[in-house]
């Protein structure tokens, strides 16, 4: 079996850590040790992108790029935000485009990359209302014709066919008010949404360039009575589009849903086994779920049945402030 890296996120001052990963069990490897508050990670091949979740009203976050070198991460160069406390990061690897979304104020940037994995030109810059958006995610879908932005402050998905060297805005979808969208996922160019109050999955569609929902379901156990701290936070899909992995902070646990003819069925609630579980990864052999437990400082690894979705818990790995894993 192949060693893996793994690369945390985290709100430290320790930038980026890698971790090698093998048969269920993580090694510290290096840390980049320059830049704080490094809280959102992307990959373009042997490239890696991270947002610098700061800034205020008056100032900007930042995105920055390294270059995969073995063991460790290679500083490449590093650019604003052109937007408050970024807090997401997505590739369009067919356009070569940076998509960053703005938490603060809610500003939707885009960035050309460059060959050499270098941040290039700021390409789009635009916000519905900076008072009142704030810009949680956004993902590439359709082949990478278009983009999806998802605005917690707003209660709004907006859908965007991505042109050569800007964006072409096609139809916004407003939820109930305080259904706080947070994160998205893709399979199959369906779209699978998570939300942070309300603690819902959403299945949706885009069709002849309107969103429409397909159905929705609790991320919570049934008998579990809601409370004001139970909060959706991360969602990943496996490969096969079968299975789907929530995470709930408050409750501190994962939902895996199965995704079978058309249906959403929840299969399992289990504990995070730490607290505030902000985000969740499956590794590349899909063997092994890791969750990244940001108030504990730690990640909780999970063998995974391919067959069922179901989770089983193993270990965990002591990291400080974990927001974010990528495997490689």
């Amino acid at each position: 079996m192949e060693k893996e890296y793994i690369y945390v996120g985290n709100t430290s001052r320790s930038g980026i850590n890698v971790y090698s990963f093998l048969s269920g069990k993580m090694q510290f490897v290096s840390s980049t040790q320059d830049f704080e508050r490094c809280t959102y990670l992307a990959q373009d091949g042997n490239y890696v992108f991270a947002v610098q979740e700061i800034g205020d009203t008056n100032n900007c976050g930042y995105v920055v790029s390294y270059k995969k070198n073995h063991n460790n991460l290679e500083y490449i160069n590093k650019k604003s935000s052109a937007g408050s406390n970024p807090c997401h990061i997505e590739i369009s690897h067919k356009n070569r485009m940076l998509f960053i979304s703005n938490y603060m104020n809610g500003f939707f940037s885009v960035y050309k990359i460059n060959s050499d994995g270098s941040i290039g030109d700021l390409i789009y810059n635009e916000v519905i209302d900076n008072k009142k958006s704030h810009l949680h995610c956004c993902k590439v879908f359709n082949n990478e014709k278009n983009i999806i932005t998802v605005d917690l402050g707003m209660d709004a998905l907006t859908v965007y066919e991505i042109e050569k060297d800007n964006l072409k805005k096609i139809t916004t979808k407003k939820l109930e008010k305080g259904t706080e969208p947070r994160h998205i996922a893709i399979a199959n160019d369906r779209l699978f949404l998570i939300t942070e109050i309300s603690c819902k999955l959403y299945e949706l569609e885009l069709k002849n360039n309107k969103l429409e929902i397909l159905q929705e379901i609790s991320i919570l156990p049934k008998e579990h009575v809601k409370t004001k701290n139970d909060t959706g936070a991360a969602i990943k899909i496996s490969n096969d589009g079968k299975f789907i992995y929530t995470s709930i902070r408050g409750h501190n646990s994962i939902s895996v849903f199965k995704y079978e003819n058309s249906r959403l069925e929840l299969v399992q609630n289990i504990l995070s086994y730490g607290n505030t579980p902000r985000d969740l990864e499956i590794d590349k052999t899909e063997n092994y779920l890791l969750v990244a437990n940001q108030d504990s400082d730690e990640i909780s690894i999970y063998s995974r049945n391919k067959k069922t979705g179901k989770l089983d818990f193993i270990k965990k790995q002591n990291t400080l402030l974990p927001t974010c894993i990528l495997s490689e």
